[in-house]
């Protein structure tokens, strides 16, 4: 398949312009904070959760195509986007290249386990990383191939753990309720795991995920619908994600039936998800 015609730029201007969204809001938190009354601090972290959200398509780029070439600056935004959504930056890129080179398959460290619903899947992995995170911890560790990548792995981890503790020693409530806020928007991530690779079938590279078609979703969340063009070619920047789709559907390397126009946003799409996931939880006691 041709590749398209398409070179990132050196700072891509999009992405960058929703990372300073998070900014924005993150520089006003600490400022205002102790002079709010719970009302507007409640309105910030409902604003704070989908400024996450959307950050996570940000950080999502970065990892496979940087939004910043600059060096030094590619290494900020790094640890800045880690700490917009609470992951330890290096740890997480550890995680999701884990994902992609087992698309939900055995191997793959975040999988559903064995008949687990939607709540249970995304609660859990949301406090997995807070309360009890060694297993992964060691896994990512040992994922780390250079002495610098566990550097940095350390080094994020206390950008994002140090941070809350230090906030939790002058401001309890701002640390908690960021807290909350991590634990809330990271179950909102999770949930995009299970609603891109809903139907999937990791052993055939034609229907290793799903494709959503929502312009809505694929406008302002930088084509994140166009999963399973990301999967085969992962280093394609996401302007290119849909020629990509379609040159697949032409050469019949995307199984039509995982191509839907809702995004995994969308009640219906949630509904679908949910239904999937019931789905395997009652047979497979039968299977068992």
């Amino acid at each position: 398949m041709a590749m398209p015609d398409s070179h990132p730029p050196r700072l891509d201007v999009p992405n960058l312009a929703v990372h300073a969204l998070w900014g924005a809001w993150f520089v006003t938190v600490l400022m205002r904070w102790s002079t709010w009354s719970w009302g507007p601090r409640l309105a910030a972290m409902l604003i704070g959760w989908a400024v996450l959200f959307w950050n996570y398509a940000v950080l999502h780029n970065h990892m496979h195509v940087p939004i910043a070439k600059p060096r030094a600056l590619k290494w900020l935004v790094s640890r800045t986007l880690g700490l917009a959504c609470g992951f330890a930056y290096r740890g997480y890129y550890v995680h999701h290249f884990n994902h992609h080179k087992y698309s939900d398959g055995p191997g793959d460290w975040g999988r559903p386990s064995t008949g687990e619903g939607v709540l249970r899947y995304c609660v859990r992995w949301a406090l997995i990383p807070w309360f009890w995170p060694w297993g992964v911890v060691g896994k990512v560790w040992k994922g780390c191939k250079t002495r610098g990548q566990k550097l940095e792995l350390m080094l994020d981890f206390l950008v994002v753990d140090g941070l809350l503790l230090a906030l939790l020693a002058w401001q309890p409530s701002l640390a908690l309720s960021w807290l909350a806020m991590f634990l809330v928007g990271q179950a909102s991530i999770h949930y995009l795991n299970l609603a891109a690779h809903v139907h999937s079938d990791a052993t055939d590279r034609s229907a290793l995920a799903v494709t959503s078609t929502s312009p809505f979703y694929n406008r302002y969340f930088f084509n994140a619908g166009y999963h399973l063009a990301h999967h085969l070619k992962p280093q394609v920047p996401w302007r290119a994600l849909p020629a990509v789709t379609e040159e697949l559907l032409r050469e019949g390397q995307h199984r039509t039936s995982l191509q839907v126009a809702p995004s995994p946003i969308h009640p219906t799409w949630m509904a679908r998800v949910a239904a999937a996931r019931r789905a395997v939880a009652e047979v497979t006691p039968a299977a068992e």
